[in-house]
């Protein structure tokens, strides 16, 4: 019999490969996906448990299916029938899992619970192999190009008639199932916790239902393209969307006061998330589609009778009282909006005109004003599409709720109806908001009216502007020759009254010069006269405005230096990130001299005054030219020595080496006194970002500000204050980035080792410019080895372990940071660990090689080779992969340190996880040193890791 594990591998095989299958692949699919019916026609559909079967398992002999009786002890009646409770098994079925578990691990001297959790693993499996097989056939039939024609109608007509038979409905009532607190969902009150999975590893069980549920959710936002969604489904939909929604609130108040075996809040919470999302964009989808389809050649499935849409009506305005259900609720009825919109005009030739004018406009307004009224778009912005969860979503199904959002929207401000509200609610917001506030000021003026206002929630025609910039911000080319939103640019520029109104528009002009097209689009509309009081004269005036308003200030004794008005500083930023990008992405040869002038951007930097975020926006925007233009370097080196802030190095060292006064505002003083109180630190950022772009392709080995990196940033970095996650580690990884330069860049001549001076050894009277002319990349080597700050803080990223990080990059909006500066961590090791020996032979006693350094806390080598582990950045395995090869050419008890660790079988199996993926690949990698299969067979440990695998599992048979 073919197991789902088989199944899966044929099709993944089949559909998956980069390679077209061949005629026999072919055959093999389409007979794996016929063996694979009657599974997917009853999803997870298992016979319950019957007093019949129970009392033969107890009976102690139990006769399979195609097998002779089999004998049975009292342990394994009694894990069969517990089995049975907890799952709502049948309990042949679960002696027929334990079976199978022996087959698998061998169950000879394991536990009563152990065998519990490896069965119940295995059924998961099971489980998790038949709907990665529905998810593959989906994909393949919605998403994944390249297939042959012919195949993707086979798949095509397969999935249809799978649809047809009541799969959808099977989805759906799976999604409510699997989230009740009983055996055939998260489990009741008195079941097991935990299971074993494939790998042997411990893990919630209510984690694998959590991930099963989102699997489910995917697939039914796919069965939408396959086969348009009826009335029924639609209503299903919503009913359950509103359930999950609700559960975002409850799980805050009640989840953290259960009992420890429950997930994590947090981790709660972000599954609820996206279950919530794949069931908002299932209605989306099936709105905007069917409407479309309605326009083309092909009647609308939802609104083909007056009935359903006066009973969707009624359902979707009904009031809501739950905040996060009123939110989705709210997205909804954008959707239904837009769809009732688009199908006007199908209607209104099938129907009375007057029912169509009394009804279909009173629906549209109705749900108009509220969406308006509820300020959706903010909503949608916040909860949705900036979440963790959308961000840390499947990179495809992202894509296609983006593409969606795009035909929404675009939808959506091409109707003339649509068209007033907005142009209504742009005038109530330039009417209601206030002008200016300073650039302290963050309280909210008392003049404002609204409740929206008094709760700090933008106005809709704000939210509306970023919720467009948002939808382009990841897919760029769905601008390609979108005319109605280039309209609505022309429409939502004219006539600014404030800076908050000015600044959404400003920040969706940086998003649609995200392409080519876009950029010179973006850049003739701020170059002409479009725009009354919009363009790039505006953005530069303003900047010299200021420069001469300080200067005059400076020159007057007594005189204090003027406040920065926060709707200037503001603007000023949404104007600097538009100039990013439209420098970034535009015509290389073009935009050479669209900017001949940047001092502007330069003059600013020095003052006290001006707030650290614009100083932010200007150092990055500064960093953009850098890229755009190497040949702009030497000038903009020269801008900074004359403008930017100085840069300690030892204790009074300015950026040109030139001693200075005892105490100036210089950038450690920015950092440590207003960044740090503040608990926010985008001048510094910029700064690094800026240092490192230039230093890029230097070949000066002088300091260019690293001892100011080396002390006062990465140092203390962990003993500093964030208000924003995201802010520390994208310090950290301009911190990182520097590092990796240095170690990368600069190679060590025999002189430069002879005449190193050892900094334990200056005296109290040594002048710190004999720190400056120490060399970055020995500095930085002698730090990894004598295990100083650099290599501590490294360590302490690496620390947490692979399961931490994983968990953090898929729930956190910062973890993409975090992965990053992971594998820059890894790197910074692996470039060490290149140089250490040569410098050892010259600086013993006093410094070790890297290997000597880790080998004083085990802990932190079975760190770093766990990292073998991290399936979600190639990069990041492979270097792990590097420093154990690395290490097990240096370490001779390397094996004996990870068997004493409790590693040693885990990281084999990984290794040969590896292998096996390695082996299916058809990519040929060029550098041979950086093929993992390669890296991991010249393991000096590994005939020992081998006989490992032998000894503690059964994964290699020959």
């Amino acid at each position: 019999m073919v197991t789902p594990k088989q199944l899966l591998s044929i099709i993944e095989s089949s559909v998956v490969s980069p390679f077209p299958p061949s005629p026999a692949q072919r055959i093999e699919l389409l007979h794996a996906i016929r063996t694979l019916l009657p599974s997917l026609k009853s999803l997870l559909s298992y016979p319950p448990p019957r007093p019949s079967d129970r009392a033969q398992v107890r009976s102690k002999e139990v006769r399979l299916p195609d097998s002779p009786p089999i004998s049975l002890d009292d342990q394994d009646v009694q894990i069969a029938l517990k089995l049975s409770d907890e799952l709502y098994l049948n309990e042949i079925d679960c002696v027929q899992l334990l079976v199978s578990a022996n087959q698998e691990w061998g169950l000879v001297g394991r536990g009563p619970l152990e065998i519990l959790r490896l069965a119940a693993g295995l059924w998961y499996s099971e489980r998790r192999d038949i709907m990665m097989s529905l998810y593959t056939l989906l994909r393949a039939a919605v998403i994944d190009p390249g297939l042959e024609a012919g195949l993707v109608a086979d798949i095509q007509k397969y999935l249809e008639n799978l649809i047809n038979a009541g799969l959808r409905q099977r989805l759906i009532s799976l999604i409510k199932e699997l989230n009740r607190e009983e055996p055939a969902g998260l489990g009741g009150p008195l079941s097991e916790h935990y299971l074993l999975d494939s790998r042997g590893a411990v893990v919630e069980r209510r984690a694998v239902v959590c991930r099963e549920r989102l699997l489910l959710g995917h697939c039914l936002v796919l069965s939408v393209l396959v086969v348009r969604a009826g009335p029924k489904d639609v209503k299903d939909v919503f009913s359950v969307l509103k359930d999950s929604a609700a559960e975002l609130s409850e799980s805050s108040d009640t989840l953290k006061h259960q009992a420890c075996h429950f997930l994590c809040n947090f981790l709660w919470k972000r599954f609820s998330f996206y279950i919530s999302h794949s069931l908002l964009f299932f209605l989306v989808i099936a709105f905007v589609s069917d409407a479309l389809s309605a326009l083309s050649d092909k009647s609308s499935i939802l609104s083909h009778d007056a009935s359903f849409r006066k009973e969707f009506q009624d359902t979707v305005m009904a009031v809501v009282n739950d905040p996060n259900s009123e939110g989705f609720v709210g997205g909804v009825r954008l959707a239904w909006v837009v769809h009732l919109m688009l199908i006007h005009d199908e209607i209104g030739l099938g129907e009375a005109v007057s029912t169509v004018s009394s009804n279909e406009f009173g629906y549209i307004n109705f749900c108009l004003e509220s969406v308006f009224a509820k300020n959706v778009f903010h909503f949608l912005l916040e909860k949705v599409l900036r979440s963790a969860a959308y961000q840390n979503d499947d990179e495809d199904m992202v894509y296609m709720y983006n593409a969606y959002l795009h035909k929404l929207i675009t939808c959506f401000l091409s109707h003339p109806v649509a068209r007033d509200k907005v142009k209504e609610s742009k005038e109530k917001a330039m009417i209601t908001l206030n002008t200016y506030r300073m650039a302290g000021d963050f309280v909210h003026d008392s003049s404002m009216q609204g409740e929206q206002i008094a709760e700090g929630v933008p106005l809709p025609f704000v939210s509306l502007l970023e919720f467009v910039s948002e939808i382009y911000q990841k897919e760029p080319e769905l601008l390609s020759g979108n005319d109605v939103l280039w309209t609505f640019v022309n429409f939502a520029g004219e006539d600014h009254t404030n800076f908050q109104t000015l600044v959404a528009f400003l920040n969706m002009l940086s998003t649609l010069a995200s392409s080519q097209e876009g950029a010179s689009k973006v850049y003739e509309l701020l170059q002409g006269k479009a725009f009354r009081s919009i363009g790039w004269s505006t953005l530069f005036n303003c900047l010299s405005i200021y420069d001469e308003k300080y200067k005059q200030s400076l020159q007057t004794a007594g005189a204090m230096l003027p406040e920065f008005q926060e709707g200037d500083a503001k603007a000023l930023v949404a104007y600097l990130n538009v100039l990013q990008k439209v420098v970034q992405n535009g015509n290389p040869i073009e935009r050479k001299n669209w900017f001949p002038d940047i001092e502007p951007l330069f003059k600013l930097l020095s003052y006290e005054n001006v707030p650290t975020y614009l100083k932010g926006a200007l150092r990055n925007t500064i960093a953009t030219f850098v890229r755009a233009s190497p040949v702009l370097k030497d000038t903009i080196w020269t801008f900074l020595e004359q403008y930017d802030l100085p840069v300690v190095v030892g204790s009074q060292v300015g950026i040109s080496g030139q001693p200075m006064a005892a105490q100036v505002y210089d950038m450690q003083f920015e950092l440590n006194e207003i960044e740090a109180r503040r608990e926010q630190y985008p001048s510094t950022i910029s700064f690094l970002n800026l240092l490192n772009a230039l230093i890029a392709e230097e070949k000066d080995v002088s300091d260019r500000g690293r001892r100011f990196i080396y002390d006062h940033v990465f140092g203390p970095f962990p003993q500093r204050a964030y208000a924003d996650p995201s802010e520390k580690w994208q310090l950290v990884v301009a911190c990182l980035q520097h590092f990796h330069m240095i170690l990368s860049m600069y190679d060590i001549q025999e002189q430069d080792i002879d005449s190193v001076i050892d900094r334990s050894q200056l005296s109290a009277v040594t002048q710190p410019s004999s720190l400056q002319m120490q060399l970055p990349i020995l500095e930085l080597l002698k730090d990894f080895m004598s295990g100083k700050a650099v290599f501590r803080n490294i360590m302490s990223i690496l620390m947490p372990g692979v399961n931490t990080i994983i968990a953090e990059r898929n729930s956190q909006v910062y973890g993409p940071l975090l992965e990053k500066a992971v594998q820059l961590s890894l790197e910074i090791v692996i470039l060490v660990l290149e140089k250490d020996i040569l410098l050892a032979d010259f600086w013993r006693p006093l410094y070790q090689p890297l290997d000597v350094v880790l080998s004083q806390d085990h802990n932190q080598i079975v760190a770093l080779l766990e990292y073998v582990r991290y399936e979600f950045l190639p990069q990041i395995q492979q270097s792990s992969i590097k420093i154990m090869s690395i290490l097990s050419s240096r370490m001779v008890g390397l094996v004996q340190l990870l068997l004493k660790s409790n590693v040693a079988t885990s990281l084999v199996e990984d290794y040969a996880s590896c292998l096996e993926f390695r082996s299916q690949e058809c990519q040929v990698i060029e550098n041979g040193r950086d093929d993992p299969g390669i890296l991991i067979m010249q393991f000096k440990c590994f005939e020992q890791c081998l006989e490992l695998l032998h000894k503690f599992c059964d994964i290699f048979s020959s």
